[in-house]
């Protein structure tokens, strides 16, 4: 219950929640064992989102679940005036204090107390919500400070403690004083830490809403009761009594925002939801809490305005305050939840019944309570910051009627939560209840407020170490005794008729007001045990009357049907209304448009497919936080020796588990094509392997099942979208068709993640990998995580062996390839890490420092151009298994690289058409077809060659090659250096063309412009 502003957010998918609609049946008794599980389950999940906050958050104010880490104040990108609530004072901590002491877990709590008595400090130049630190930090401390003492004085526990967190709560009520200095009384709504309102960063502040000024008399009063000081209750009454003279005198209704220096309303709408609600409740609760009975009747005139104007049966609707007649809007919001247990504490228990199963109905509808939601209960606003007001009604509806229903309607949030909002770090927030999307969120209120009143509704009394009903709920559910009004200075209750008699020597006729004041259901429905179900049973398909009416659709495309690539799906989706966007990071979003649909069937199915897309992700989601799969593999460094590589790969939902026991070690090659969502060509490379294709063009079940019938023992499924690591995107599980039929497994590599492996690959073609589950070794500390990193590292600088052709004084092709380790990144230039290697005649290499020569391995092959005047020779070393790796990493050389700069080939017409044949037959090997993607790498190879910057035209035959304008000479190699400084991105060498060359490069075959022609689309033949 508080006022928080509402922000839109964009939504990229969304779909109805196919849940059944209500039917209200009488709920049989709740057996005590059920009841009990449930009970634990709501303190598991506390301990699940409180341990992740203390693991991954902790000193920070929340925990982001998303990212399993804390979020102080101004360390992530703003989200408004939400971060108002964000101190750095370790706000979650603070408010979830006291839910220990509901758990039973005094330990925890004793814990928890040292911890804020040691880490939290208030002396912070930062601006905070003088509302949100208030109901949160110092409620929880005053209410940390009452519960210690209690445990103390009572238990025997803590006796170490003398009274420090009210200490804490005293300096803070002095930081948040300064904010009631204005003409009115009224508060500002922001309050500077440290500087008060003498901060630069405060800014003009001249509107606060009812709410966030008449929610501070119960936290405020407590503070001058059990310190004695009167300044701070004083204070809030002052703001309390000018809030009552701001009401609208014929209605008795209030607005929503107010001018704080001269108190005209700037929204005159009025309602029990954002922007007022807790002050109604502070109304009646300080009644409840000071025994003053002023705030007793102010709340009894509002309560029968909003009976008369603002309650339309079981809905709240605002109204205009001076025009009560006129509905404002035509929305309600989920904070208003709040207002069926305020009424059970009025006593006023039918229409608390009846708007509360409103509200059920649409929780129903839609797993939870939309943060905003039409008077036809569609949703206006879909976010779900898994807020408590719902279950706080519940709980209270279910004390003051004893009825099971209402523990049915908890064990029904409890699983939604469980299911919807569960994740490995804690609960995050729902960013919209029709899509199920999360949001990086778990607010402090979840601990502080929600798992209580979940865990209070299934606990017995014998559960709990304190008599609840001793005991008021602040609007945080913070605990603060009845007997503060014994401790009044200011009025002359000494105790309200509405407390709890315990005394022996209570009168009969006290006994007797406090039966009529508060919620007895024997005295209102006397002898009816059902009276709850009787009133639901009038309420019956309130929501469900406009459920749309389940009917078969014939089905025209499933989720787990769907291909990205496939063109006749697309068409599909357009069919339903769904429009699809590639991601940068190789993702799909797909977003849902009724008005899109070509008729109402289309749009029906479209709803379906997205309900069905969100199941497959959350299936996905629930894999991985299982555990993900790895790549390990040993590599050989330049050096000699080897290092183990491990890489985090996801797994898939189809084929057999990886675990430690079914582990595959194997020699691993490329399929072709390497798609690979057609029969492959290279069968018996693949056989007893683990093959390696590539992301896109089919489903992943039907890669594996090409690789199975291949005779591939495992298969590994690389992005086909650059830059995309597992350190930068989430892993997600590979989809299936729901068939069986696949019988090895199959892991997801990143892009980056896979050219590591590619790498690998490349200096060695029998490289042995093992596929397996994630081992304990896999955690940030570990050696295999810095070989991870590592090996990443080198990914992303671009390291690779490029060869670079060049003429000799003998009229010989020659190549000569060097490697540089730090391509992308930047160089020194240093010799030492250039290796030339030569070619002879005879095929051998021949290195030119020992004039050695050696054979090629078995998997290299040397490539031969012969031409009119004798032999020459190309020195690139391909494996045809491993040439569509080297061309990638080619590509993404040269797409970032000075091309002009690198590579000169002959200028002779002749020569240079057969080099370029040559050379492309040698990186295709013995392929017959051209596959989508190596028909680009092909155009890029083709560009690479053709377009150089030495190359100009020429009729003669001479072999003259300009290199970054430098003639190449037996006796000097600077072109060399040059070409190496370039590739080290040191600038070396100025780049110059003849004069009539644009700079772009021409190329002329033949001596014939006309002969120029694009590559594309061509077999292998015709290049």
């Amino acid at each position: 219950m508080r006022s928080t502003p509402f922000y839109w957010f964009f939504v990229g998918i969304m779909f109805l929640a196919a849940s059944s609609c209500f039917r209200d049946v009488a709920a049989g008794e709740m057996s005590a064992a059920e009841k009990k599980l449930l009970k634990e389950e709501a303190r598991e999940m506390f301990y699940h989102a409180y341990d992740a906050y203390l693991k991954h958050a902790y000193p920070a104010d929340e925990l982001m679940p998303l990212s399993c880490k804390g979020r102080y104040r101004d360390s992530e990108p703003t989200r408004g005036d939400i971060d108002d609530a964000l101190g750095n004072f370790s706000l979650t901590l603070v408010d979830a204090m006291d839910t220990l002491v509901i758990l039973g877990d005094l330990e925890g709590f004793e814990a928890a107390v040292r911890s804020v008595l040691n880490d939290v400090s208030f002396d912070h130049d930062i601006v905070v919500s003088v509302f949100e630190t208030n109901i949160r930090v110092l409620g929880g401390l005053l209410s940390g400070h009452i519960l210690a003492s209690y445990l103390r004085d009572k238990i025997g526990r803590m006796p170490w403690y003398k009274g420090e967190l009210l200490d804490m709560a005293k300096d803070l009520g002095y930081r948040l004083l300064p904010a009631f200095n204005t003409s009115t009384g009224v508060p500002h709504p922001r309050i500077n830490l440290q500087y008060g309102l003498k901060s630069p960063k405060m800014g003009s502040s001249r509107e606060t809403c009812t709410a966030c000024a008449g929610t501070m008399i119960l936290e405020f009063a407590a503070l001058s009761r059990l310190t004695g000081e009167p300044i701070f209750e004083e204070k809030t009454h002052r703001a309390m009594d000018y809030l009552w003279q701001l009401r609208h005198r014929a209605s008795g209704l209030m607005g929503t925002v107010l001018n704080i220096h001269n108190g005209d309303w700037v929204r005159r709408d009025s309602g029990v939801g954002a922007g007022i609600d807790s002050y109604y409740e502070y109304l009646l609760k300080a009644y409840i809490l000071l025994g003053d009975d002023t705030y007793l009747d102010r709340f009894n005139k509002h309560y029968s305005a909003i009976m008369k104007y603002v309650s339309q049966g079981p809905l709240l609707v605002d109204v205009h305050m001076h025009r009560p007649h006129t509905n404002t809007k035509n929305f309600m919001d989920a904070l208003l939840a709040f207002w069926p247990g305020l009424q059970v504490l009025k006593g006023d228990i039918k229409p608390a019944i009846e708007t509360h199963e409103m509200l059920y109905q649409v929780m129903q509808r839609h797993n939870f309570l939309p943060e905003a939601f039409t008077t036809d209960f569609k949703v206006h606003w879909g976010q779900h910051p898994l807020r408590p007001e719902f279950l706080e009604s519940t709980y209270f509806l279910f004390k003051a009627t004893g009825d099971p229903y209402y523990l049915e309607v908890g064990k029904s949030v409890l699983n939604s939560l469980q299911r919807f909002a569960r994740v490995p770090c804690g609960f995050a927030a729902v960013k919209d209840v029709r899509t199920g999307s999360h949001e990086d969120r778990m607010d402090s209120f979840v601990l502080a407020e929600t798992f209580k009143y979940l865990f209070l509704l299934f606990a017995e009394d014998e559960d709990l170490v304190i008599n609840i009903d001793d005991f008021l709920f602040t609007t945080e559910a913070h605990l603060f005794p009845l007997s503060l009004a014994k401790l009044s200075n200011t009025t002359s209750v000494v105790r309200p008729m509405i407390l709890r008699m315990t005394d022996d020597d209570a009168s009969d006729e006290l006994g007797a007001s406090y039966d009529h004041t508060c919620p007895n259901t024997e005295y209102l429905f006397p002898g009816k045990k059902d009276f709850a179900h009787s009133i639901r049973l009038s309420l019956k398909n309130l929501v469900d009357g406009v459920c749309p009416k389940q009917r078969h659709l014939s089905r025209q495309l499933r989720a787990t049907e769907f291909q990205a690539g496939n063109e006749d799906h697309l068409r599909l989706l357009r069919k339903m209304g769904i429009s699809i966007m590639a991601l940068p990071d190789g993702r799909v979003q797909l977003q849902h448009t009724t008005a899109h649909a070509e008729s109402s069937e289309d749009a029906e199915e479209g709803l379906l497919f997205m309900q069905e897309m969100i199941e497959l992700s959350k299936s996905q989601e629930h894999q991985l936080s299982q555990q993900p799969r790895t790549v390990q593999f040993v590599a050989r460094l330049p050096d000699g020796t080897s290092r183990t590589t491990v890489l985090a790969a996801g797994p898939a939902q189809f084929g057999p588990e990886l675990t430690a026991a079914t582990q595959v070690t194997a020699m691993v090659a490329l399929a072709s094509p390497l798609s690979a969502c057609k029969e492959l060509m290279n069968p018996e490379a693949l056989a007893n392997k683990i093959g390696v294709v590539e992301r896109g063009d089919c489903m992943f079940v039907d890669k594996a099942r090409q690789l199975q019938k291949a005779g591939a023992v495992a298969g590994i499924v690389i992005d086909n979208t650059s830059g995309t690591s597992s350190s930068k995107s989430p892993l997600f599980a590979m989809s299936g068709d729901g068939s069986n039929d696949v019988h090895i497994p199959m892991v997801f590599l990143f892009s980056q993640d896979a050219s590591v492996l590619l790498d690998a690959m490349i200096a060695d073609p029998h490289v042995t990998i093992k596929l397996t589950e994630t081992t304990e070794d896999l955690n940030p500390e570990s050696e295999a995580e810095k070989t991870v990193s590592s090996a990443t590292s080198s990914a992303e600088s671009g390291s690779l062996n490029v060869g670079y052709i060049r003429v000799g004084d003998d009229g010989r092709l020659q190549s000569e390839q060097f490697e540089t380790a730090t391509l992308l990144s930047g160089g020194d230039g240093n010799d030492k890490d250039v290796k030339r290697v030569g070619a002879s005649e005879n095929g051998r290499f021949q290195d030119p420092d020992t004039l050695q020569e050696h054979e090629p391995s078995e998997t290299a092959r040397t490539n031969v151009v012969s031409n009119n005047e004798g032999d020459a020779h190309i020195g690139f070393s391909l494996d045809p298994l491993m040439s569509l790796s080297l061309l990638k990493n080619l590509k993404r050389f040269f797409d970032s690289g000075p091309v002009s700069s690198v590579i000169s080939v002959l200028n002779r017409e002749s020569e240079h058409v057969k080099t370029l044949q040559t050379l492309i037959k040698a990186v295709l090997g013995e392929k017959k077809e051209i596959d989508t993607e190596t028909k680009l790498l092909l155009d890029q190879v083709g560009e690479i060659i053709r377009l150089s910057g030495g190359v100009h035209s020429s009729s003669s035959s001479s072999r003259e090659v300009k290199t970054d304008g430098v003639e190449p000479d037996e006796n000097n190699n600077d072109h060399l250096k040059n070409a190496e400084d370039a590739f080290r991105g040191d600038g070396g060498g100025e780049s110059t063309t003849d004069a009539s060359v644009p700079s772009q490069v021409q190329h002329v075959a033949n001596g014939n412009e006309s002969e120029q022609s694009s590559r594309n689309g061509r077999s292998v033949d015709e290049l």
